[in-house]
């Protein structure tokens, strides 16, 4: 009988130990996923930080007489302009027309170093559908690498 006691008492022991230990796995996991969220949340916020629409720029630039439509996409250091101009054959930017483009960007934001202009119907259309997705809040991950992408095959010399 005293060994089924202290047998008893032995299990017993074993079940509140095991028990305590689920309760402290469960915590931690559940910290563990509260972490993750939290470094996910920080990159996510890190890459709208790196990609952004500036109304104010498209603002000034469609003040222009030459300029029918822009859409400027803002990243670092850098503007990137898609422009329907109204009287220039399509794709055709003059460089007076693209220099007062520039200052106009310039001038919404001393943080841009560098503008860079297009009115190339793809890359006006591309830039169209970026700031529509950004607008609508579409998760921005993926859209940085895509925009980045595109950025590079129509500014190759850009740096």
């Amino acid at each position: 009988m005293k060994f089924m006691k202290l047998l008893s008492i032995f299990i017993l022991a074993i079940l509140i130990v095991a028990g305590c230990g689920g309760k402290d796995d469960a915590k931690e996991d559940d910290k563990k996923k509260e972490d993750k969220a939290k470094v996910q949340n920080v990159e996510s916020r890190k890459d709208e930080e790196k990609i952004r629409i500036s109304e104010k720029a498209g603002h000034k630039v469609e003040n222009l007489s030459e300029v029918r439509h822009s859409n400027v996409i803002v990243t670092d250091k850098n503007a990137y302009v898609a422009v329907i101009l109204d009287d220039e054959p399509k794709g055709e930017l003059r460089e007076e027309v693209e220099t007062r483009i520039a200052d106009q960007v310039k001038s919404t934001d001393e943080n841009i170093d560098h503008v860079y202009v297009s009115s190339n119907p793809d890359f006006v259309d591309r830039m169209g559908d970026f700031g529509d997705r950004i607008r609508e809040g579409k998760p921005v991950k993926g859209l940085v690498d895509e925009f980045t992408e595109m950025v590079q095959r129509v500014f190759p010399n850009a740096r």
